[in-house]
Order: C-alpha cells, then structure tokens, then sequence
C-alpha cells in the first residue's frame, strides 16, 4: 500500500494521530481499528527512550497496518 511506503522511518505520537484520522475519514479503519492503532502507539506504552521511541513506534504502526490491510 502506497500510504505504508511513505510512511518515515521515525512517527511521533502527533502524527500517528493525524494517520490514524484520516483513515477512519476514509474509512480505511473502523473505530475499533483505530483505538488499537492508537493504543499501542502511545507514549503511555511506548516508555523507553525518547531516541528510540519514535523509531519503534512507525515500525509498530506500520507492522499493524499491514496485518489489518492482509484480513
């Protein structure tokens, strides 16, 4: 999928939020969908090193979307 291609090698929690928006716009996910994303993206589960964190965190997303666009 072209949106997970460019997605970057770093997300910050901000911008995991602004995907995560557009996709329920265009209905690419539904509201539960959503709050998965968005949970185990957050810095709330996220707590390690700020340094590494952001990296982490696109490889999560990404890996997440993935599996969802498979089903």
């Amino acid at each position: 999928m072209h949106i997970i291609r460019n997605i970057g090698e770093r997300m910050s929690s901000n911008e995991v939020d602004i995907f995560i928006s557009n996709f329920m716009s265009y209905g690419i996910t539904n509201e539960k969908e959503a709050k998965l994303l968005k949970v185990a993206t957050s810095d709330n589960v996220l707590t390690i090193e700020p340094s590494i964190r952001d990296e982490l965190r696109a490889k999560i997303f990404k890996n997440m979307l993935l599996n969802l666009i498979e089903d």
